[in-house]
Order: structure tokens, then C-alpha cells, then sequence
């Protein structure tokens, strides 16, 4: 490409080859973008699934959202009675709070109570 003002060939840019560079005038000037013929062509994204899984996660997402409304409702959709699985003792049952007393251990609250009284006063006297 030729300078518009002297005629002299221009040169790309050492630091920035977007730019042309005229060295007999000391004028810079931008370089022509070339037209990308990808424009034409259909742009395509790699984040988007194919049309088939889209579909069918639509088709779970509408399915979701009817039983969330049927279930707002007050209907309730039949489902299959899942068998529920008791869990096994592993744990020892000596150690159940029902037939235990509550006195012992507000006897002792109240008797820590005391004995922190009785050094306070020690302290201060």
C-alpha cells in the first residue's frame, strides 16, 4: 500500500502491526481490516448442548415444575411407594435419658454453686 500524502510504500508497525507506517513523512496510519468471511457463516457456541439433550432436559425441567405446582395445590401425583429402610441399632440402648432422674444433677449444680460462694468469701475476707 502506498502513503495517500508522498506516495512511498508503508510498513507495518514494529510495535503494532495494525498500524502502517510512513517513513519518509513520519505519518502513521491504520491498516485496512480484511473482511472475515466467517461472518457468513453461522456462529456456533461449544457451550450449548445438542438440540436433543436441551429437549430433553426441558422436558424433565416442565415435569419438575408440574408436580412443584401440583403439590402447591394440594394434589398429589400417584407415586411408587418407595420401601423405607430401617436403619440397624449400633448403638447401645443403656444409655436412654427416659428412666433417669433430673435431681442428681441439679443437686450438684446447686452444691458447685455453694462451694464457688464459700471460696469467694474466703478470698475476700
Amino acid at each position: 500500500m502506498k502513503c495517500p500524502i508522498c506516495g512511498e510504500t508503508l510498513r507495518p508497525g514494529k510495535k503494532d502491526p495494525n498500524y502502517l507506517l510512513c517513513y519518509s513523512c513520519k505519518k502513521k496510519f491504520k491498516a485496512p481490516q480484511k473482511k472475515k468471511t466467517e461472518e457468513t457463516e453461522e456462529t456456533r457456541y461449544s457451550n450449548i448442548p445438542p438440540k436433543a439433550v436441551r429437549e430433553k432436559r426441558e422436558r424433565e425441567m416442565k415435569k419438575a415444575y408440574d408436580d412443584l405446582l401440583a403439590v402447591e395445590d394440594g394434589r398429589t401425583k400417584k407415586k411408587k411407594a418407595k420401601k423405607r429402610v430401617e436403619p440397624e441399632e449400633d448403638y447401645n440402648d443403656d444409655y436412654d435419658d427416659e428412666g433417669v432422674s433430673k435431681l442428681p444433677i441439679i443437686i450438684l449444680g446447686v452444691a458447685i454453686v455453694v462451694v464457688a460462694g464459700i471460696i469467694a468469701y474466703m478470698l475476700l475476707k
